[in-house]
């Protein structure tokens, strides 16, 4: 094979490796990202119940307060009763403390409803402080692989980056040339040529040029993509296997031939 061919062929797969271990070095930051945010819901989670809690706690003090506030205006209202002079004026005393009793029935209420949601929202932030741990120790493998993957791209990087600085020092400058403005306009440059097409465009290969491909002894490209074409003999489909009559036909006439032998006899002397 033609040495610029031969190189060609392996720096296109430097360049694609490295085009592909860039995009995973890129990427890695926003995965990481993607993890703390992940954790920082978990966290965010858990401030939220941890302030339901305290939410509820201050209706219940506020609501015992309201109860403290009804039976304070139970007993004045009670101790102003005696001395009252006119029924209307009674009646109007005990209409406030009917008030006020339906105050702490409605006080009381809330109460056990927030004490029943309280149970609900400890549990839930019970819940999210379990996952929290879960997911703190799960987020903390999950950057550490991201930086040790990071860490070994970084390296293969470098270690292509020398061999494809010594595969492009190797190539002529001509081919060079082609082969880095086809790669910038597209994602392959050098393919296979096979059943006298690009297999890249699909596009037929005229006879002259396709037997040149054929030896891989010079760089070809494709007249309609720009694309440098080598050949594969390993990807040629096998002959087809001869049919049983062909085989028959073949066999015809070395039967007719043994049938038309006749043995020779020795003549006796006389």
């Amino acid at each position: 094979m033609n040495a610029d061919l031969e190189k060609l062929i392996e720096l296109e797969k430097v360049d694609h490796e490295m085009a592909r271990l860039s995009d995973e070095v890129s990427a890695l930051p926003g995965r990481v990202a993607l993890i703390e945010t992940r954790l920082a819901e978990h966290k965010d989670e858990i401030e939220k119940a941890k302030t339901a809690i305290k939410n509820n706690e201050a209706s219940r003090r506020k609501h015992e307060s309201d109860i403290q506030a009804a039976q304070q205006k139970i007993i004045k209202y009670r101790g102003q009763s005696s001395s009252v002079k006119t029924n209307d004026e009674y009646r109007a005393l005990m209409h406030e403390v009917e008030f006020a009793e339906k105050e702490i029935r409605d006080s009381e209420d809330k109460i056990l409803e927030l004490m029943v949601l309280l149970e609900s929202e400890e549990k839930a932030l019970k819940a999210a402080e379990a996952q929290l741990k879960v997911e703190a120790v799960e987020v903390e493998k999950e950057k550490a692989e991201a930086r040790t993957r990071t860490a070994e791209d970084e390296k293969l990087l470098a270690e292509f980056a020398a061999k494809r600085t010594e595969l492009r020092t190797g190539v002529n400058d001509s081919a060079l040339a082609h082969y880095d403005r086809v790669l910038r306009a597209r994602k392959s440059v050098v393919v296979e040529a096979r059943g006298q097409k690009c297999m890249a465009c699909f596009v037929l290969i005229r006879p002259q040029t396709w037997e040149e491909i054929r030896t891989n002894q010079q760089i070809v490209t494709c007249s309609s993509c720009g694309r440098i074409l080598f050949y594969d003999p390993a990807s040629e489909p096998p002959p087809p296997p001869e049919s049983p009559k062909k085989k028959a036909r073949k066999q015809v006439p070395e039967a007719a031939e043994a049938e038309t032998e006749v043995p020779t006899e020795a003549t006796p002397t006389p």
